[in-house]
């Protein structure tokens, strides 16, 4: 039994499944209720980056097969593009309306770095959650859809409108990665819909918020 399970992939689908969650709890715990943004992100950023050095040196493929490819990056941007037109203009107009937009020069800097940051978020979510569900799971791809963005939103519970917008961000993700199969494309895109809702929508400086901490 167990060797059968190895074979298939679904013991290593199962742990990365439970690292994603945990990576998750460790939002909420370090994140939102210590205040420890740098220390979670930093952390997070290490941890996945060796767990993907580890298994690409033992097995290149897999690299493709997460979506750490050029292949399809074309066919993802197209797909996605009327949503991050959508992202900008509806976050800049809540903004202008509300008067929560905030205009400084971090959001320059923030719109480089949050890339990175998204893309490892996308991996977690729609390649590791995403991905294995569907791989080795009996759902159907709508179910497997709404249960991403539900988890994903469940890791920002400390705001209702970062939940909405985390549930709104994952059924995007997902959809198009289950067509592209592009990891970076939804990396650039989670970058500018995040850096638009903190300073737009929000009202907040997600850079000094991981420097200094918030609250």
């Amino acid at each position: 039994m167990l060797a059968g399970l190895i074979k298939t992939g679904r013991t290593d689908s199962r742990w990365e499944i439970a690292f994603v969650l945990l990576t998750g709890l460790g939002n909420i715990l370090l994140a939102e209720w210590l205040n420890l943004q740098l220390v979670y992100v930093v952390a997070a950023c290490l941890f996945w980056t060796g767990f993907v050095a580890v298994r690409a040196a033992a097995d290149r493929s897999v690299l493709a097969e997460w979506g750490f490819t050029k292949r399809r990056f074309g066919r993802s941007i197209v797909l996605l593009s009327p949503f991050m037109l959508l992202s900008v203009l509806g976050s800049a107009a809540y903004g202008k309306f509300t008067g929560s937009m905030v205009l400084h020069w971090h959001m320059l800097l923030v719109l480089l770095l949050y890339p990175i940051w998204g893309l490892v978020q996308q991996y977690l979510v729609v390649a590791l959650i995403a991905g294995n569900i569907r791989e080795y799971g009996r759902f159907p791809e709508p179910v497997i859809v709404l249960l991403t963005a539900f988890v994903f939103a469940l890791a920002h519970a400390s705001s209702p409108l970062l939940v909405g917008a985390s549930f709104c961000l994952a059924l995007v993700t997902t959809s198009v990665y289950f067509r592209t199969r592009n990891l970076w494309a939804l990396g650039i895109f989670h970058g500018l819909f995040g850096t638009c809702l903190y300073f737009f929508v929000l009202g907040r400086d997600p850079l000094l918020e991981i420097i200094h901490g918030h609250g």
